[in-house]
């Protein structure tokens, strides 16, 4: 009875922090609703039986139970428990959807792959009169096929595939498990590394590390490929640490698969074999370079090829000219704010992850590589495009532990007993941002562009026309609807081409949020009778605790009733199914 209580005590205190980390749990158990939102609650009952145990336990049978917790919690279980942790966190904050641009065109992408062509037809383009048709038709996350009349997704390959096999084995929700999963393969992935190239402190401190910092954090729940590829490339350098050549061949299979999925991040590849092939005994070194480099190159030939039958060029991809995107010029402003991020949202502390060149030079080069790959690129006004450096967390967070660690090894009475301290504080600051950042937000969350997609189909017909922007996606995948991009549609010709469409048998709509809305008028109220919108809405939609509503107009009707549906608090189903593509 005495231990129960302290047992109990310990999951009352790790229940308070699940639920002020999430701001709430709800879960539904057939007929069976089990809610909780205030963390204080838990807490109170954490502190009363807590002080029970040790009322009833002493000092000598507190200090005895202690040393038996110790001697059970091995890091390699500390490990495993944490893992299988982030594991369920990830499933019960899943997004289980298609949302914005990038989750739209993965999720979309795995269904292309299943259904044998990347290439969906857009012969609608050649009939419609305004300018730039197809573009028009293309939505967030898409891009237009080499001289095909047809679009196509733009984002890499690698996380669709295993969305794609998840479905195959398991069904359409099975495809939104890839990324919980993957986040708690890098967090187990993190502690192995750490202990090959440390010990088994380093490891079990930099996985703690990474699996509650807030990047991590946000991006785990979502269906994009930053998480995954984070993964793979912690694999692949943990092979490469090995020693055997058949670890370095599983080290390539990783570095294939990861260059699927993040084909930019391909010369991560080219320095670990470089580094492998001189950075050991040459005879050794060069076979498992080789072993490595023929084992990843299968990943970066797929790439190749899917790019040339899209975009006509192996070295081209949908997201544009790489001119485009990598400039020094962006260089200054995109390191600035990677730092201040990171110095927010982890202490500085996190800059003694360089201390990893001293105990893994490997991992040293990969972080300044990827950091490398990324500084041309543009900066974002959002912390969590930290999400784009995420495959250098493991050598980030195995250089910051060995620093705290390798600090107080000269104590040792209380050295190790600082390091823990430290690595603790740590993983609490990060877990105090990601609370504060509202990283789990207890709301509808992406589930609402599926949500809005369905209200909408419910209430036009089957061969309407949806004008949208953000929704453009979404609307056509869990709505079964056409869509055509306002914000890309000439600005004097939204009047005209609500008349086309109406005279061609396409009752055209208007889909846009209210933050949207200055943008929509600003493009098109001066040259168009229905510029400012000043409909009667036939839909209103308002998501459960998301400030804003979605809109939709029917551009045929000024006034008449409009449908408000109350927000939903626990949409059912999470995971909803995608309705039959349109045709154009």
């Amino acid at each position: 009875m005495r231990r129960a209580l302290g047992g109990i005590a310990l999951l009352a205190f790790i229940w308070t922090l699940v639920v002020w980390l999430s701001g709430g749990v709800a879960l539904s158990l057939g007929g069976l609703r089990i809610s909780s939102s205030d963390a204080t609650r838990p807490l109170i009952v954490a502190v009363v039986l807590a002080t029970a145990y040790l009322a009833s336990s002493g000092v000598a049978r507190t200090r005895e139970d202690a040393a038996r917790l110790r001697q059970a919690l091995t890091p390699t279980r500390l490990a495993v428990a944490l893992a299988i942790a982030i594991l369920i966190v990830g499933i019960a904050n899943d997004s289980w959807g298609a949302g914005g641009s990038d989750s739209y065109s993965y999720v979309s992408q795995m269904d292309l792959w299943l259904a044998g062509n990347l290439k969906v037809p857009v012969t609608m383009a050649a009939q419609v009169p305004w300018p730039d048709a197809r573009a028009t038709f293309t939505p967030f996350g898409y891009s237009a096929v080499a001289d095909e009349p047809a679009i196509t997704p733009i984002t890499g390959a690698g996380l669709p595939l295993l969305m794609a096999a998840f479905k195959i084995l398991g069904g359409h929700a099975a495809a939104f498990l890839v990324v919980p999963i993957t986040g708690a393969l890098l967090v187990w992935t993190t502690f192995l590394i750490g202990r090959r190239v440390g010990s088994d402190l380093i490891g079990i401190s930099a996985a703690f590390l990474v699996a509650t910092s807030p990047t991590f954090l946000m991006m785990f729940k979502s269906q994009m490929s930053d998480v995954p590829a984070a993964a793979f490339w912690a694999l692949a350098a943990f092979g490469m640490l090995g020693t055997s050549p058949g670890s370095a061949a599983l080290a390539g299979l990783a570095a294939s698969i990861a260059i699927l999925i993040r084909p930019n991040l391909a010369p991560v590849a080219a320095v670990m074999a470089v580094w492998t092939m001189f950075g050991s005994a040459h005879l050794k070194g060069a076979r498992r370079a080789v072993l490595f480099t023929l084992a990843a190159l299968p990943g970066a030939i797929a790439v190749a090829s899917i790019n040339t039958s899209l975009f006509g060029s192996p070295f081209s991809s949908g997201y544009g000219n790489l001119t485009s995107l990598f400039s020094p010029d962006n260089v200054p402003s995109t390191l600035a704010s990677y730092a201040r991020w990171l110095i927010e949202t982890q202490t500085p502390l996190v800059f003694a992850g360089v201390f990893v060149f001293r105990i893994a030079p490997l991992l040293g080069l990969m972080l300044v590589t990827v950091w490398a790959l990324y500084a041309p690129y543009p900066s974002f006004d959002a912390w969590w495009f930290l999400r784009f450096l995420l495959p250098a967390w493991p050598a980030m967070f195995i250089g910051t532990s060995a620093a705290i660690a390798w600090l107080f090894d000269r104590q040792p009475r209380w050295g190790r007993a600082a390091t823990v301290a430290a690595i603790l504080a740590l993983g609490a600051y990060g877990l105090t941002v990601t609370a504060q950042r509202h990283v789990f937000t207890g709301d509808e969350g992406e589930r609402r562009y599926a949500t809005i997609a369905q209200l909408v189909a419910s209430n036009t017909a089957p061969d309407a026309m949806i004008m949208a922007s953000i929704h453009a996606g979404s609307l056509r995948y869990y709505g079964g609807r056409a869509t055509l991009r306002f914000d890309i549609l000439n600005d004097v010709w939204l009047d005209r081409a609500g008349s086309w469409l109406d005279a061609h048998g396409h009752h055209p709509y208007v889909l846009i949020e209210d933050w949207e809305m200055p943008a929509f008028r600003k493009r098109f109220a001066e040259k168009n009778r229905l510029g400012e919108l000043r409909l009667a809405p036939a839909l209103v939609y308002e998501a459960y605790r998301i400030p804003g509503r979605a809109y939709l107009f029917d551009l045929l009707r000024a006034d008449g009733p409009t449908i408000e549906p109350p927000p939903i608090r626990d949409p059912r189903p999470r995971c909803p199914l995608p309705a039959h593509p349109p045709q154009l």
